[in-house]
């Protein structure tokens, strides 16, 4: 290391810290964080980081892929002395956080359409491929239970 840099500047343990997880997601498959030796001492809720070889758990059950669903509040459980747990729902302070800033930057403008409709544009040069993408869409769209979540999709 050279005198004077602070060791967050030194640039094989940045290379490292990228390095490490990669290596052991190419050696272990997605779930390397759950073998014991990789496990976290306190519980980490991380719905979003589930299937895959090697899963050891309950994979999150019915809880959705995502924090700060609609349909479902996210449900955090923590063990308890005596054997049981106990539950708390509602927001923890970072999603607290996310809510803040995204509702401070959530206003909806003209660029927010701008990658979509070149999206859109690449799929109508060939024949066939717009159709296939609303085909997706209403196969996907035709399960869903909810007529405002349906309506949300489809406007």
């Amino acid at each position: 290391m050279v005198p004077g840099f602070a060791a967050s500047a030194d640039p094989i343990l940045q290379a490292r810290l990228f390095a490490y997880p990669d290596a052991a997601r190419y050696r272990l498959g997605v779930n390397y964080q759950q073998l014991p030796t990789n496990l976290a001492k306190a519980p980490v809720y991380c719905p979003f980081q589930r299937d895959g070889a090697m899963r050891f758990d309950d994979n999150y059950g019915a809880d959705p892929n995502y924090v700060g669903s609609s349909l479902q509040p996210t449900h955090f459980k923590f063990p308890k002395m005596g054997g049981t747990s106990r539950s708390l729902s509602g927001h923890t302070e970072h999603e607290k956080w996310v809510g803040e800033v995204s509702a401070y930057t959530s206003e909806i403008t003209v660029d927010d359409f701008v990658q979509p409709a070149a999206l859109w544009d690449v799929l109508g040069r060939e024949p066939g491929h717009q159709d296939r993408v609303i085909d997706n869409l209403a196969g996907s769209i035709s399960g869903v239970q909810s007529p405002r979540l349906r309506n949300a999709v489809y406007g």
